[in-house]
């Protein structure tokens, strides 16, 4: 009797998330679209900017070379010479190579608000959180619902953030933190209900360690990733690594695979060939969703296979 009733208790919370999921997904689908829309105001304003400050220093710099140039005395005109450099603002005015965005490819999906997306958000979410609390409650109790939680708000925040990336091509970062705000109390207090604490450690280092990486990745190759990436990858190794650190490897491993396959597919098809800017939330998405989903399985089958 207690058996049934626990798998009664577990078929409804199955069933429950699957419904929560979709009505998220429906509902954040506009405002992550709203968040994207701010987000590029606010970097095309920071992008104008800059331009108008680099005028303003070339304009200076013209000026206060103008101004030293001393008077030649009368006598025969003084021919130019035509192979010198340029100067003035046709040689300074060009941004700096960082500032010239690479060739995006538009349209992966429709920005602004859409029903069609808005439901295939929503039927993703509710897929997802419905397969999270079948496969996570196997962990612990299927009454444990604290245990779900925090992988709830990650999934339904990684929806978010690949739809925005393939309507903008930006991660807003105001996802980004407030999954982490909701994320981090909800990892706490599962471990203070479960009495495990190792894998608040796991998760620290996990986090820590995947956002140092593609730091580096960006600081060094900035036109290969976007910093919402380097956020985003933060924020999966934070929460993938609470399931632990072999899980966060087989996370971002399969993100790689997946954004290699995705990238070459979209160079392949796209006139602008390698200067293709190509989404990359989408693949870090997926790659922590099957974690979350298939990590154990996956895990034992890969790394422990062998012993």
């Amino acid at each position: 009797m207690a058996s049934s009733t626990l798998a009664a208790v577990h078929t409804l919370l199955v069933v429950s998330g699957t419904a929560v999921g979709v009505a998220a997904g429906v509902l954040l689908d506009p405002v992550g679209q709203r968040l994207a829309d701010r987000s590029r105001s606010a970097e095309e304003r920071r992008r104008a900017e800059r331009a108008e400050r680099r005028k303003s220093e070339a304009a200076a710099i013209e000026a206060t070379s103008t101004d030293e140039v001393p008077v030649a005395p009368a006598g025969p005109a003084v021919v130019p010479d035509l192979d010198a450099a340029p100067s003035g603002p046709a040689a300074t005015d060009r941004p700096p190579a960082e500032d010239i965005p690479a060739e995006p490819v538009r349209h992966l999906l429709n920005e602004g608000p859409s029903v069609p997306r808005m439901v295939g958000a929503g039927l993703v979410t509710g897929l997802l959180f419905g397969l999270a609390a079948a496969n996570l409650t196997v962990r612990g109790h299927p009454t444990d619902l604290v245990l779900v939680l925090p992988f709830w708000v990650f999934l339904a925040a990684a929806v978010m953030m690949s739809v925005t990336d393939l309507t903008h091509r930006l991660v807003p970062r105001q996802i980004v933190y407030a999954a982490g705000v909701v994320i981090l109390p909800l990892l706490v207090l599962s471990s203070a209900q479960l009495h495990q604490w190792h894998p608040l450690v796991d998760a620290a280092i996990a986090g820590v360690g995947a956002f140092a990486v593609l730091f580096a990745v960006w600081f060094f190759v900035p036109r290969g990733m976007g910093f919402g990436d380097v956020r985003l990858a933060g924020l999966i190794g934070l929460t993938i690594g609470y399931l632990g650190l072999l899980q966060a490897y087989l996370s971002f491993l399969a993100g790689f695979v997946l954004g290699l396959l995705f990238g070459l597919l979209l160079m392949i098809g796209s006139p602008s060939g390698r200067k293709t800017q190509i989404p990359f939330a989408p693949a870090l998405c997926i790659g922590a969703a099957i974690a979350i989903v298939w990590g154990d399985p996956l895990v034992h089958h890969l790394f422990h296979a062998s012993n």
